[in-house]
């Protein structure tokens, strides 16, 4: 559970420069940080801080990958046609300039939370270690999707 502080009153100095009132502890931009009177400016930047707290409570991101085994299971599970596609022509290619063209283009098809499997780290060590059975499943997985 994330926390954040709560404005009053009484966390606000006038600024005689500006002409407004200014949040003590908070100087972004956030609604209610500056403003004309103090209580209506602890209100608003008590409900903007409430409502980016429910955004972020609610968007919660995968955990990144970084085992291309990983990626190949999840290809197979609930990857789309295309998906499925990019991994094995990642699994069968030939040279590494190949892998990065396309390496590239999964970039456009792949979930950014696979990148670390595919994209950051050693390649040829993880891909080379997809054993036989998975390859044989992803191809079967695409064959019978067309």
């Amino acid at each position: 559970m994330s926390l954040f502080r709560t404005a009053s009153a009484k966390d606000y100095s006038f600024n005689s420069e500006s002409g407004f009132w200014e949040l003590s502890f908070d100087s972004r931009p956030v609604r209610g940080t500056r403003c004309d009177d103090p209580e209506l400016g602890a209100s608003q930047y008590n409900e903007a801080r409430a409502k980016f707290k429910a955004k972020v409570k609610n968007s919660v991101k995968p955990a990144h990958v970084h085992e291309f085994i990983e990626l190949v299971r999840w290809a197979i599970d609930s990857g789309d046609l295309a998906q499925r596609k990019v991994v094995l022509e990642m699994l069968q290619a030939e040279s590494e300039d190949h892998y990065s063209e396309i390496k590239r283009r999964a970039l456009r098809v792949i979930p950014s939370h696979f990148d670390f499997a595919y994209y950051w780290i050693d390649k040829n060590a993880q891909r080379f270690r997809v054993p036989v059975e998975l390859r044989q499943e992803i191809i079967a997985s695409i064959e019978g999707s067309e």
